[in-house]
Order: structure tokens, then C-alpha cells, then sequence
């Protein structure tokens, strides 16, 4: 689904507009991730998750820095959930 109307429906739910820039950089670097690793069609796993998690880990990143990361990435997963 488009990060456009994920960010969106974050306007319709309240979130702040830095929030929302927040979200949606988090959602579009962990699409690169996906596309740069898979090459093909990014897949959404459990798996991704973890491996992006790793992935973070491995580049040194504060751990307060990938809790956000991952967050956001709930909030994503929520709205498609949401979307169906």
C-alpha cells in the first residue's frame, strides 16, 4: 500500500505532522531495506522484521533509535491491518 495513504490516515487518526514525517521516513527506509535485500517484490514477514532489526543493529544504531524505528513500523503494520 502507497506510505501516501498510510500518512494520511495518520492525519484522519490526530497524529502530530512531525509524528507523521516521522512514520512514514521510518515505513520508507525499511521499504529500501526490503528492496535493496530482496531485489524482487518486497514480501511483509515476521522475518523482514527481525532481519531489518538486525540490520540496524549491525550499523550501529542507539537502541532508543531502532525502538522508534520499530514502532513505527507497528503503526504501519496496524493500518494495513486496518486497510485489509
Amino acid at each position: 500500500m502507497n506510505v501516501d495513504h498510510f500518512s494520511n490516515w495518520l492525519f484522519t487518526e490526530g497524529k502530530a505532522t512531525k509524528t507523521i514525517e516521522s512514520y512514514v521516513n521510518d515505513v520508507k527506509g525499511f521499504q529500501s531495506y526490503l528492496q535493496e535485500k530482496l531485489k524482487d517484490k518486497p514480501v511483509l514477514s515476521r522475518f523482514s522484521f527481525v532481519r531489518y532489526k538486525e540490520h540496524l543493529i549491525k550499523e550501529g544504531y542507539a537502541v532508543s533509535t531502532i525502538n522508534k524505528r520499530i514502532n513505527s513500523l507497528k503503526v504501519y503494520n496496524d493500518f494495513l491491518i486496518t486497510k485489509g
